[in-house]
C-alpha cells in the first residue's frame, strides 16, 4: 500500500465515523439539548425495575427478584447484573459517550460500515449503505416505541454478519473468527432473541452457498476449517453471555413462552401449547400489499396514530359537524394490522440501487440474498399466508416462541443495503460491462419506476381505503352524539369517503416522490457511467440522496417535537400512590384499576403491584389473570394480599386509593389443605373457597404435605421481615400446621429456613407458597439467589477474557506481519 493510497484509506477511516455522529447528531439534535423521548417500554422499564434498584442502593447487591410486578418474578428478564459480563458493560460506551437514542443509530451505521469494509468494499463506498440501513424507518419506528434491546440487537448484527464473511472468504482465518466471536457476544448480549434468530436464518443460508462454492471451486478443507473456528467462536460467544442465558433458559419453561398447564384437550394439544399460540404470535402480520411501502412510504396511510390533516377532506367534512380531526381516535394507517407506529420504508433509494443490483451483479450472493429477503417476506405474511406460517412453526426449532411475525423485515432492511453495497462497489470498479450495465438500468427503472407510476396513477382505484374499525366506529359515535339510524348512517359513510379520499391522496402523493427518488438517482448513475461524475461525486450525490430520502420521512414519525423536558418522562406518583405509601406495613400489594393492569408497569415503581407489564411473566401467572384476576375474583385478589385498589373516584374521577380490609395478609394458616389431581382443579377451586381457611395442592406434592390443615385456630404468623429477596416471618402454633404465603411460589432459587434449618416448601392455590410448620414458637425466613450463580459467572468471565484475548492477539498478528511486508518493501527499495 503506498502512502497516496494509505491516507485515501485513513481519511475514509476518519471520515465515516464522523459523518455518521453528525448525521445522528442533527437527527436527535433535542436530545443534545437536555431533552427526552419518552419511550413506552423504556418508562415501563424504568417501572419494572425501580425495585430491584433500591434494593441495589440500600443493601449493595442485586436481588435477582422483584416484588413489584405479577406479586413476584424473577428480574432476569427484567434488570440482571453480572459483573463478569464485561463484553456487554464495554460495549456501552457509545452510550455512555453519546447517550440515548442517538448512540443507538449511530452504532447501527457504524457497524454496518465495519461489515463491509470486512467484505472488502471501498470504505467511502461503504458509508452509503449504512446511511441507508441505519436511517431505514422501522429502526426509528422502534426507538419511539423504547425497544432498546431490539434496536442493539439490529445494531451488532452487521459486524456479525460480516466477520462470518470475512472468515470464510478473508485471508486471516484466526482475526475473521475472533472478530465473529466478539460480534457475536456482543449480539446475544443486546437480548433480543428473535433479531438474532432472524439473523442465524441469514447466515444458515450464507453458509450453505459458501458450501456449494467451495464444492465446485474443490476448497472443502478451507471450508471446513472456517466453519470450525467459527463453531469455536460460537461456544466462545455463548460462553461470554452464559450467566445471562443459562438463567434465561431455565426460567423461559416457567414463563407464558414456556405454554400452560391448563389443557382442555389431549396430549396433542398440550404439546402445541408449548410455543406461543399461532393466532396471537400472527396477530401482527405484514398485508401482502402493505409490502409495497416498503417503496412508497404512505401506501397504507402510514400510521395509526397519525391524525387526518387539518386542511385535507377529512377536516373539510368533519368541519360540516363542528368538529375536527384531532377528535376522531382514527389514524390514516389501514393496512392488515391491528395497529402500527409506521411502515418498514427501506427508501426508494435504497430499493432502486438493490432491484439494479438483481441485474447487473454475477455470481452467487445475490441469489443466497434474494432467497433470505423472500424467506423474511413471507414470514412476515404470518396469517396473511397462513399454510407457509403454520409449516414454520412446526418445522424450524425455536421459531413458534417468537410473536409480531412483522419483524421478520429486519431482514430485508438488511438485505436490500446489502444488495446496494454490492452494486455499488461493481459500478466503483467498473466490473460491469456496459451492455449489461444499461440493460440492468433499464429493468431497475422500468420495475420500480413504473411500479410507482402505476401506484401514482392508478393506486386509488385499487384499494377502497378503508379500515376494518373505520366504519362501525363512526357509526356508533353518531348514535351516541344523537344521531337517528339514518343519520348515523349517513355520517358514517360521508367521513369514511373523506378518509379514503385523503388516505388515496397520502398514496399518490408518496407515489410520485418514490419516482422522482428513482428517476433521479438512475440519472446520476448515468452521469457517472459517461464520466460527467466522478466516483466521489457519485458517493457523495447517493449519501445525500439516502438522507433526503429516508430522514424527511423517520420525521413523519419520531420529529423533534416527539422529544419532552427530561421531567415530563419521570414518573410522579398520584394523590392516591402517596395516599398509599403512607402505609408502611410490610408485603401488601396494590392493584391499579385506573389503567390496563396487567400491561403497565408505572404502578411498580411505587408499589408492589398485582399487575406489571412483561412479555415473559410467569405462565402460572399468566393463567391467573385469565381465570380470576382479570375477572376480579376477590378470594384471590386477597390471597395476594392486595390491600389497596387504585381507582377513579365516580364524582370527580380524580385517583383515589381504596382499602380493602378483606386482604388475607403477607401469611396465614388454613384450617384444611386439599389434594387436587390436576392443575384445572386446582385454579378452578379458587372460585369455590375461602382462602383464608382453606388451601388446594397440586398432587405431585402429597409428600410434603403432612398434615391435612392446622387444627390450632389461635396459631399466628406475621411478616417481621420485608427484603426483595429475604423475607422473615415469625409464628407461634400449639400444633403442626400449614402455612400459606401470599409469595409467588418459584422453586428455582428460593429457598425456606425454620430457625436457620433447611425446610421444604411446596405450592398452593395455583401460585402461591406454603410450609408445614412445627408447633412452637419459630422464626421462617425466605431467601432468593440463583443457583449456581458463581459457577455461571465465571464461565462468563473465562469466556469474555478468551474472547478479548483472542481478539486483541489476532489484531497484533495482522499489525505485525504488514509491519514485516512495509519493512520488506521498503528495503527492495
Amino acid at each position: 500500500m503506498n502512502g497516496s493510497t494509505r491516507k485515501y484509506r485513513w481519511t475514509a477511516y476518519v471520515a465515516a465515523p464522523v459523518i455518521f455522529l453528525l448525521v445522528s447528531m442533527f437527527y436527535f439534535a433535542p436530545q443534545f439539548r437536555g431533552e427526552k423521548l419518552p419511550m413506552h417500554d423504556v418508562t415501563q422499564y424504568v417501572g419494572s425495575s425501580a425495585d430491584i434498584e433500591r434494593h441495589v442502593a440500600q443493601y449493595g447487591e442485586d436481588p435477582q427478584w422483584t416484588g413489584s410486578s405479577f406479586s413476584g418474578m424473577p428480574s432476569y428478564m427484567i434488570d440482571f447484573k453480572v459483573p463478569a459480563w464485561i463484553i456487554r458493560h464495554a460495549s456501552k460506551l457509545p452510550l455512555h459517550v453519546m447517550g440515548e437514542p442517538a448512540a443507538l443509530i449511530f452504532t447501527a451505521m457504524l457497524c454496518f460500515w465495519l461489515m463491509t469494509l470486512l467484505w472488502k468494499v471501498d470504505p467511502w463506498v461503504g458509508i452509503v449503505p449504512a446511511l441507508a440501513y441505519g436511517f431505514s424507518t422501522y429502526t426509528i419506528l422502534i426507538i419511539g416505541a423504547g425497544h432498546i434491546s431490539k434496536v442493539w440487537a439490529m445494531a451488532y448484527v452487521p459486524l456479525l454478519v460480516g466477520a462470518v464473511v470475512y472468515t470464510y472468504r478473508g485471508r486471516h482465518l484466526w482475526f475473521g473468527a475472533a472478530l465473529a466471536a466478539l460480534a457475536a457476544s456482543l449480539e446475544i448480549s443486546a437480548n433480543h432473541p428473535q433479531i438474532t434468530y432472524y439473523f442465524l436464518l441469514v447466515l444458515v443460508a450464507f453458509v450453505i452457498n459458501e458450501l456449494v462454492r467451495a464444492i465446485r471451486q474443490q476448497a472443502l478443507p478451507r471450508f471446513w476449517k472456517a466453519t470450525g473456528v467459527l463453531a469455536l467462536a460460537a461456544v466462545l460467544a455463548v460462553g461470554s453471555n452464559f450467566a445471562p442465558l443459562y438463567y434465561t433458559m431455565q426460567h423461559t419453561g416457567d414463563t407464558t413462552r414456556g405454554g400452560s398447564e391448563l389443557t382442555a384437550g389431549d396430549a396433542a394439544d398440550r404439546n402445541a401449547q408449548r410455543g406461543l399460540d399461532l393466532e396471537y404470535a400472527t396477530a401482527w402480520s405484514y398485508g401482502k400489499s402493505e409490502s409495497f411501502n416498503l417503496f412508497i412510504p404512505d401506501l397504507m396511510g402510514g400510521s395509526s396514530a397519525n391524525p387526518f390533516s387539518g386542511d385535507g377532506p377529512v377536516a373539510d367534512a368533519l368541519a360540516e359537524y363542528g368538529a375536527r380531526p384531532a377528535d376522531l381516535p382514527l389514524g390514516t394507517y389501514w393496512g392488515d394490522q391491528p395497529g402500527t407506529a409506521g411502515p418498514t420504508y427501506l427508501g426508494a433509494v435504497t430499493v432502486f440501487l438493490a432491484i439494479l443490483g438483481l441485474f447487473v451483479l454475477r455470481g452467487s450472493q445475490k441469489w443466497w440474498l434474494l432467497a433470505v429477503c423472500l424467506l423474511a417476506l413471507f414470514l412476515s405474511w404470518g396469517s396473511n399466508l397462513m399454510w407457509f406460517t403454520r409449516l414454520c412453526f412446526d418445522l424450524l426449532p425455536g421459531y413458534n416462541k417468537f410473536r409480531a411475525v412483522s419483524t421478520a423485515l429486519v431482514i430485508v432492511q438488511w438485505t436490500f443495503p446489502v444488495l446496494t453495497m454490492l452494486v455499488l462497489m461493481a459500478l466503483w470498479r467498473n466490473d460491469i460491462p456496459e451492455p449489461r450495465f444499461r440493460r440492468g438500468l433499464l429493468w431497475s427503472v422500468g420495475i420500480t419506476g413504473g411500479l410507482a407510476l402505476f401506484f401514482a396513477l392508478f393506486g386509488a382505484r385499487l384499494f377502497d381505503f378503508a379500515a376494518p374499525n373505520d366504519y362501525p366506529y363512526l357509526y356508533n359515535l353518531a348514535l351516541h352524539s344523537g344521531f337517528d339510524e339514518s343519520g348515523a348512517r349517513q355520517f358514517a359513510d360521508y367521513i369514511s369517503y373523506s378518509m379514503g379520499t385523503e388516505r388515496a391522496r397520502m398514496l399518490r402523493t408518496d407515489a410520485w416522490r418514490s419516482l422522482l427518488f428513482v428517476l433521479v438517482s438512475a440519472g446520476f448513475l448515468v452521469l457517472y457511467r459517461r464520466q460527467r461524475l466522478g466516483r466521489g461525486a457519485l458517493v457523495a450525490v447517493l449519501a445525500a440522496l439516502m438522507c433526503l430520502d429516508l430522514i424527511p420521512v423517520d420525521m413523519r414519525y419520531l420529529p423533534h417535537d416527539a422529544f419532552v423536558p427530561a421531567r415530563r418522562t419521570q414518573i410522579h406518583p398520584t394523590e392516591a400512590d402517596k395516599e398509599i405509601l403512607k402505609d408502611t406495613t410490610p408485603g401488601y400489594r396494590v392493584a391499579n384499576l385506573s389503567l390496563s393492569t396487567f400491561n403497565d408497569a408505572t404502578t411498580s415503581y411505587f408499589h408492589r403491584s398485582v399487575g406489571g407489564y412483561h412479555g415473559a411473566k410467569l405462565g402460572r401467572y399468566q393463567d391467573l389473570i385469565d381465570r380470576h384476576l382479570s375477572r376480579m375474583n376477590p378470594e384471590v385478589y386477597d390471597m395476594l394480599n392486595t390491600r389497596y385498589f387504585i381507582v377513579p373516584d365516580p364524582a370527580t374521577g380524580r385517583l383515589i386509593a381504596q382499602y380493602n380490609p378483606a386482604a388475607n395478609g403477607p401469611a396465614w394458616f388454613v384450617r384444611t389443605a386439599t389434594l387436587v389431581d390436576t392443575p384445572e382443579e386446582e385454579i378452578d377451586a379458587l372460585n369455590t373457597i375461602d382462602t383464608k381457611r382453606e388451601a388446594v395442592v397440586d398432587a405431585r406434592f402429597a409428600d410434603l404435605l403432612t398434615v391435612s390443615g392446622t387444627a390450632d385456630t389461635t396459631a399466628t404468623i406475621a411478616l417481621t421481615d420485608y427484603r426483595v429477596n429475604r423475607l422473615t416471618y415469625e409464628y407461634e402454633s400449639a400444633t403442626d400446621g400449614v402455612a400459606v404465603f401470599s409469595e409467588i411460589y418459584y422453586d428455582k432459587g428460593w429457598h425456606a429456613t425454620i430457625d436457620g434449618r433447611e425446610a421444604p416448601c411446596f405450592r398452593a392455590d395455583y401460585v402461591l407458597r406454603a410450609m408445614v410448620l412445627p408447633a412452637g414458637r419459630h422464626t421462617v425466613v425466605f431467601t432468593f439467589r440463583a443457583p449456581h450463580f458463581r459457577a455461571a459467572s465465571a464461565v462468563t468471565l473465562v469466556c469474555s477474557l478468551v474472547i478479548l484475548a483472542g481478539f486483541a492477539s489476532a489484531v497484533a498478528v495482522i499489525a505485525e506481519r504488514r509491519k514485516r511486508k512495509q519493512s520488506a518493501g521498503e528495503d527492495k527499495a
